[in-house]
């Protein structure tokens, strides 16, 4: 869908005088801007832009040709700087043109004179093909290049009788007798291919050479004298013979074989076509297409194809030498198309040589018989209506058609089209413009022809314009369903510009009034030329002509034409005046490259200049986007661009320009909203750029209608805001959005307008799949996030709705209601269901309220649909109402024998024993529990039964009247489940509720509430012996539980026995409360028989717990430090083995974030809790020597040991204060100073055991800086030093790897004892 422009024509005169017999050779050094001319005896080297001759080199006068010889050939050889010059007796002189010193020197030479000579394309080898000789065949002769010097390698002739060792071997099958002829008959089976032999009278002899573009075979084309004709022979690069060509009769001189190297290009002229033929490197034919000439009009000097290979440029000449032609043709989806189409009248332009650049695929060079270089360059575009409102219609040249396709209304496959448009002459350019819905085109013959699309779609094909041919876009009986264009006007080019019409280009309609365009004079100059329309008198008129060095242009809805000049600089001509485009800051717009395709739009309303270089460089404004953009186009509210890495990415233009950072650099860009993958090679043709779809063409031809997610949402948002429900929904059920976006876009201003939104759908079908599509999540701020970026800074928070889906289903409903809630019943069941508590009784109500019959089964049936039927037979029989539940079992697939009897038994039964039985059958047991209460006490056996079996011990209690005695029972019932469970005081609670005192004491005493015990047992009519022994018996449980200051009051207060308490006081260590009990009942006795030998007990025992505690904890550090020192000298050992294996083996890249992949270590459920898990884990972990996991077991019990210390600070403080309290002073110190030394140790051997190396190996082995080599010799040391078997550390690692935690305070110690020490 692209065209191909002539941008620029920069021609250069030399000071050579020529005619049109003087042979021409010429070749091009495209790095110095360099070509090489054979001018008769001479050959010059000029430079391309100027045309100034820098260098001569007579090759008479030294002495290295003779009167009557030719310059065969010309190459250029990079590699040394030097033009190979062929001449025809048989040298070859190499002329080296870098030095300051001209050097010319033979460097081989063939007896019997040179006739062709061609190159590889790598410059290692050299194809000549000698002069014919009435008594000798020519021969090809294949040099090797070495240095400056050439070596025969092998030489061979051109007539052969062999085929090749391409040769095709037949088994017989396919014979021609029984094959299909067609409508050719069945004589055509026996019918012999009469071959006519000859060599066409316009054929000029000479040989052609030319190389495949990977340089491994070269093809010849000469006259076969044993056959008298041409023919086309391979060979490969080390001379062997490859193919021959299939006889053919008008085979014509020219020859070319594409660089890509599928096809060989010639002519071939038959009985009443002029063709071009493609061959395969086998010699089969492979295809043609058919010249836009009569039969012996013309004749193809060359054919030539361009490095990219997709573009062939055929030398044509008219035999009555009246006009040369030259066309650029390209091919996709297996049609040929002509895009230029140059056409040379005059002796002093018609060219002599023609050759295509080797580095720019777009450069062409003529030199012609006047001596004048021209450099034609040209470009792809696509020529698309962008103008607002209209078919965005694409333009595709073809010669003197122009193939027209509206893509907002069709996509029409190339080479086909909806319509097209024929013309008396090739198109040469054409331009949409932008304030109307217009078009020009401007021909080869200098004629430019203006239409206007008609918007009437209801045209037939005896009211279409002439040269309008209607295709896919309907006609011949039927309705055309596109605007076509009418034709307004044809101009004349004015006379200024007639003269050089070859070079006009850029056309560009400015306004209603105005074209302009770009041309180039003789002297070589490019100017803007600005013409007045009269479409009335159908004048061109010229108004303004400037000088500019341009590159491209474009047209703005404002009247305005943006140039941009070679040097990257933008300017703008409005209204007969020339200024540089300015920024916002003030300097001028200059691209850093220029740009081959520019664009204007704008950005948060501020414009912008868009452009994309040939290097695929996409600027806006002096702001590099991308650097790998193949295609761009301009969307309403998105920027649309194509990449090498296969997407096509939407920036929205409410971006502000300052915002705009570059796609290349590898993160997520706010802006760059949707980021979508495309076929390979994908470029953008068009875009509708007020709705969804882009057009996408493939490098083979076809084309590809997207929907890119940002359009579609972008639309969406659109027709919300001007509540266009329908068009939103029929949009979003097309292209998958979530219908929730609907009411989540702007939730008041729809539930406002819900009405309006159930008018305009209307139908049943679409309401009902809104409200299924119905959940509580805001879609905009999670599956759309990225649309509604700003929506919390936006939303008020009174539009946040906590439940959603039952606010939206209720407006729904009464809306439903208050329009016709017969029409939208089914919708409103529907919301019921919906709901986020499905309101399935109400449902059933409302098909039980209908006496229409039919609706009430419809309704059902689509309850049914909606919802489990079973599920909805529970529903209705939890109703209470057997009628319904008849008809809902009728569409169910129950047994009638099992449901008719169950209903049957229930109607007999007492009201709320019924609704007891139906609730119990539906597991409805609190409801069940309710009804049967009412049933009390006739049934309580059942109820009691309900409540042990359901637990519903709470709600019974609840229910049955306070001071009844069946309350009491399910009291005592509850007591004894919880006596049950082990949750004794609960259960004394209830027990002691009941007067069951007994009981109470009992759990009372089990869980330790002494307090609640005591008050039971005084409600207990004891005698005081036995209650003595039960104030005991819960003394003796307070002591196992550990709570010996309540043990102790229990015995001082209620046992009235202070001795005991004294004792169980000292036997917990509370040193002050047993001194204060001492005190209080006189007991000093006490102190030297009880207390000072437990304080003297306690201390030893502290002393010897901390001495094994230290002593542990050194012992570990160092069988650890061992261990640790053992693995780290293991682990590097085996990293200096993988580094020593070839790291190319591995990519770095492997390791990156993008192609990470997240693994676990658990594959399914174990059913055990984290706590659990991390207990089994330390099972594994064994002090033994050599363990698999010695070192992490070694950490965990140095680290409970550390613990262990670090806990004992309250207990030694209050030990060593009541020593001091009986003047124990020296024991105190010593107590202390041990247990601080202790503590000391402990803290210094932290960092010693837990350094970075130990607290770090826990960390993942993979991220962002991780290579393959990294995270195999990091995974080679953790198995090394046997901490875990996996790369991620297991929780528990993680646990005993993490530093103990000593506390700082020192509160515990005594200062009085510090002075002492």
């Amino acid at each position: 869908m692209r065209n191909l422009i002539l941008v620029d024509a920069i021609l250069s005169k030399l000071d050579v005088s020529l005619t049109s017999e003087t042979p021409v050779c010429f070749t091009v050094d495209s790095d110095n801007g360099h070509a090489y001319i054979s001018l008769h005896e001479k050959v010059v080297l000029c430079d391309i832009h100027s045309g100034k001759i820098l260098k001569t080199l007579d090759l008479l006068s030294e002495g290295l040709i003779k009167a009557g010889d030719v310059v065969v050939a010309l190459h250029y050889r990079l590699d040394d700087m030097s033009l190979c010059i062929a001449l025809s007796h048989g040298d070859i002189i190499s002329w080296n043109t870098g030095g300051p010193v001209m050097q010319v020197e033979v460097i081989g030479s063939i007896a019997e004179g040179i006739a062709a000579m061609s190159w590889s394309p790598d410059g290692e080898l050299v194809v000549l093909f000698t002069a014919r000789d009435c008594n000798e065949p020519a021969s090809i002769y294949l040099l090797v290049c070495h240095g400056s010097e050439l070596e025969p390698l092998t030489d061979f002739t051109f007539c052969t009788d062999a085929f090749g060792e391409a040769e095709f071997v037949t088994v017989g099958w396919g014979k021609k007798e029984t094959q299909f002829h067609g409508s050719e008959g069945k004589d055509a089976a026996t019918k012999k291919e009469v071959i006519q032999h000859g060599v066409r009278t316009t054929d000029d002899g000479k040989p052609r050479i030319r190389w495949i573009g990977d340089g491994r075979f070269f093809a010849v084309s000469a006259v076969d004298d044993a056959v008298g004709a041409r023919k086309i022979r391979v060979w490969t690069r080390e001379g062997a013979l490859h193919s021959t060509s299939e006889s053919l009769s008008g085979l014509e001189q020219c020859l070319d074989w594409r660089p890509s190297g599928n096809l060989i290009t010639s002519s071939i002229t038959n009985k009443n076509k002029h063709q071009i033929a493609f061959f395969e490197r086998n010699g089969l034919r492979h295809g043609e297409f058919t010249l836009p000439f009569s039969i012996d009009t013309v004749k193809v000097r060359e054919v030539l194809w361009n490095t990219e290979s997709n573009i062939l440029c055929l030398w044509l000449e008219e035999l009555n030498m009246t006009k040369t032609h030259v066309q650029l043709w390209t091919t996709k989806n297996y049609h040929w198309y002509l895009k230029q189409a140059l056409e040379f009248h005059t002796e002093d332009t018609k060219p002599q040589h023609i050759s295509w650049d080797q580095l720019d695929a777009t450069v062409l060079y003529f030199f012609s018989s006047a001596g004048s270089l021209t450099k034609f360059t040209f470009d792809w575009i696509t020529h698309a209506n962008t103008y607002s409102g209209c078919d965005h219609e694409v333009a595709v040249v073809d010669g003197k058609k122009l193939l027209m396709t509206p893509f907002r209304v069709m996509t029409v496959p190339p080479p086909m089209c909806a319509y097209s448009l024929e013309f008396t002459s090739p198109v040469s350019s054409l331009s949409f413009c932008q304030s109307e819905n217009k078009m020009a085109v401007l021909l080869n013959n200098g004629d430019v022809a203006t239409y206007i699309f008609d918007n009437k779609f209801d045209l037939q094909s005896d009211e279409l314009q002439k040269g309008v041919t209607v295709q896919a876009a309907g006609g011949t009986g039927f309705k055309i369903n596109s605007s076509l264009p009418k034709l307004s006007a044809t101009f004349k080019l004015p006379e200024e510009l007639s003269s050089c019409a070859y070079s006009v280009r850029h056309l560009n309609w400015l306004s209603q009034t105005l074209l302009c365009l770009f041309r180039s004079d003789d002297s070589g100059r490019s100017s803007l030329c600005v013409l007045s329309v009269d479409e009335q008198n159908s004048t061109l008129r010229l108004e303004n002509e400037k000088n500019v060095d341009l590159v491209t242009a474009t047209c703005t809805s404002k009247g305005r034409l943006v140039l941009q000049y070679n040097d990257g600089s933008v300017w703008v001509y409005t209204g007969n005046e020339y200024s540089a485009y300015q920024l916002g800051n003030g300097s001028n717009l200059v691209f850093p490259v220029a740009c081959q395709s520019i664009q204007v739009c704008t950005f948060d309303d501020q414009e912008a200049v868009v452009g994309l270089s040939q290097r695929y460089r996409l600027f806006v404004n002096d702001k590099e986007i991308a650097t790998n953009c193949t295609s761009f186009s301009i969307h309403d509210d998105f920027l649309l661009l194509t990449t090498h890495s296969h997407t096509i990415r939407c920036i929205n233009r409410a971006t502000p320009l300052n915002k705009l950072s570059s796609l290349s650099d590898g993160k997520t860009h706010i802006f760059d909203e949707t980021v979508r993958r495309v076929e390979r090679g994908s470029r953008i043709v068009t875009c509708v750029s007020d709705g969804t779809s882009v057009i996408l063409q493939m490098p083979r031809g076809n084309l590809e209608g997207i929907h890119p997610r940002a359009l579609v949402l972008s639309t969406v948002r659109k027709m919300l805001d001007r509540l266009a429900y329908k068009e939103a929904f029929l949009l979003m059920h097309r292209h998958r959005i979530n219908m929730n976006l609907i009411c989540d876009h702007d939730r008041k201003c729809f539930l406002q307008n819900v009405s309006l939104f159930i008018e305009q759908l209307q139908s049943t079908t679409y309401l009902n799949q809104f409200i299924t599509d119905l959940h509580e999540e805001d879609v905009t701020q999670s599956m759309y996030t990225a649309f509604y970026c700003n929506r919390l800074k936006d939303v008020p928070p009174g539009q946040v709705l906590p439940n959603k889906v039952d606010t939206v289903c209720d407006a729904l409903i009464s809306s439903f209601q208050h329009l016709n809630s017969d029409k939208y019943l089914l919708c409103i069941l529907t919301a019921h269901v919906r709901k986020s508590t499905p309101q399935l009784e109400t449902a059933l109500q409302l098909i039980k309220a209908l006496k229409d019959t039919n609706k009430s089964e419809e309704a059902l049936k689509y309850l049914a649909f909606l919802v489990d039927v079973n599920e909805l037979y529970d529903v209705a029989l939890g109703m209470y109402d057997f009628d319904l539940v008849l008809m809902v079992a009728e569409k169910s697939q129950k047994d009638p024998k099992e449901y008719l009897l169950f209903l049957n038994h229930v109607r007999k039964l007492e009201s709320s024993y019924q609704k007891y039985t139906i609730d119990y059958h539906l597991k409805r047991y609190s409801k069940a529990l309710s009804h049967i209460s009412n049933c009390v006490p006739e049934r309580f056996t059942e109820l009691l039964s309900l409540v042990k079996e359901q637990r519903l011990y709470l709600e019974a209690m609840q229910i049955l009247p306070s001071a009844s005695q069946e309350r009491e029972e399910v009291v005592l019932a509850f007591a004894d489940y919880l006596q049950e469970k082990k949750r004794f005081e609960e259960a004394g609670v209830l027990y002691s509720q009941a007067s069951y005192h007994q009981m109470a004491v009992s759990c009372f005493t089990e869980s330790g509430s002494w307090q609640q015990a005591i008050i039971s047992i005084q409600k207990l009519s004891l005698s005081s012996s036995k209650r003595l022994d039960l104030i005991q018996k819960l003394s003796e449980k307070l002591k196992l539980m550990r709570k010996y200051m309540d043990s102790a009051t229990l015995l001082e207060v209620y046992a009235e026995q202070p001795e005991e308490a004294i004792t169980t006081l000292i036997e917990g260590h509370l040193w002050e409360d047993s001194l204060r009990l001492i005190e209080r009942y006189d007991r000093a006795d006490f102190i030297e028989t009880d207390w000072k030998p437990a304080v003297e007990e306690c201390r030893q025992q502290l002393l010897s717990d901390i001495s094994g505690n230290l002593t542990d904890l050194l012992s570990h550090k160092e069988r650890f430090l061992v261990v640790l020192q053992t693995s780290k000298s293991k682990a590097d050992l085996i990293g200096e083995e993988f580094r020593d294996v070839d790291a190319d083996m591995y990519s770095d890249t492997s390791s990156m974030t993008g192609g990470s992949a997240a693994s676990t270590t658990h594959t399914r459920s174990t059913g055990r809790t984290s706590k659990n898990q991390k207990k089994a884990q330390r099972k594994k972990w064994s002090l033994k020597e050599g363990s698999k996991f010695e070192d992490l077991a070694l950490l965990n019990e140095m680290k409970k040991l550390i613990e262990r210390v670090d806990k004992l600070r309250d207990e030694v403080r209050s030990l060593l204060l009541a020593m001091v309290k009986v003047n124990q002073l020296q024991a105190a110190t010593q107590l202390q100073e041990v247990y601080s030394n202790a503590l000391s140790s402990a803290i210094a051997l932290v960092p010693q055991v837990w350094s970075s190396e130990v607290v770090d190996s826990s960390a993942q082995l993979t991220g962002e800086n991780s290579t393959v080599n990294s995270i195999l010799e990091s995974m080679a040391k953790l198995n090394i030093s046997n901490s875990t078997s996996n790369a991620t550390a297991s929780a528990a690692e993680l646990e005993v790897k993490r530093p103990p935690i000593i506390s700082s305070d020192s509160t515990w110690k005594l200062s009085l004892l510090q002075k002492l020490m």
